[in-house]
């Protein structure tokens, strides 16, 4: 079916306040091929306006697996925003070839992009992960280690415990302790 209007205008449609207006809009969005819409969302996610970037990023999330291969361009974009919310696609679209985007996400120069790539393994359970995830235990940023750890919990591996439970040994921010105690709890290790 083709839809009555523009893709600019089905866009703006998307970022409407008005919730029957974006329901109708996401509707039409998926009778429009990936090829033509998925380069309008790209340009969400460089606007100044989180909101937006938000919004973008949750299209493409609409779109699915279609949108894995525009959402891997846009890793390798200069601008950290950009990567942080097509790493976060990823992450909600999961699949093979995302948690193998993923992983390469881990070793960013962006401490957000880590932050945001551990989170994403862990929600989609990218256990084949595990390993890069554990490495970000000695991230240099706290908000990392705990995305770290929180990923590794919700990938219920045990034998991710130990490595655990020395990070929490050595950790001194007192929020990323308590995500490091939440996840050896969901691993049935906590004191």
């Amino acid at each position: 079916m083709i839809p009555e209007k523009s893709v600019e205008e089905i866009i703006a449609d998307l970022l409407s306040d008005d919730g029957v207006l974006r329901q109708s809009a996401e509707s039409s969005l998926k009778d429009l091929p990936a090829e033509i819409v998925l380069p309008e969302i790209s340009v969400l996610l460089r606007s100044p306006d989180k909101s937006i970037r938000k919004r973008g990023m949750e299209l493409f999330c609409c779109i699915g697996c279609d949108a894995v291969p525009s959402l891997a361009v846009l890793m390798n974009d200069d601008e950290w925003i950009v990567r942080y919310r097509a790493v976060e696609a990823l992450g909600i679209i999961g699949g093979d070839v995302a948690h193998s985007l993923l992983v390469e996400a881990l070793q960013d120069s962006r401490d957000h992009v880590r932050y945001m790539a551990a989170k994403g393994l862990g929600l989609s359970s990218g256990i084949e992960a595990a390993d890069a995830v554990a490495v970000l235990l000695d991230d240099e940023n706290e908000f990392v280690r705990a995305s770290s750890a929180r990923a590794l919990g919700q990938m219920n591996l045990m034998a991710y415990a130990p490595l655990i439970e020395g990070a929490l040994q050595r950790e001194n921010y007192e929020k990323t302790r308590a995500v490091m105690l939440e996840a050896l709890i969901n691993l049935g290790r906590d004191r």
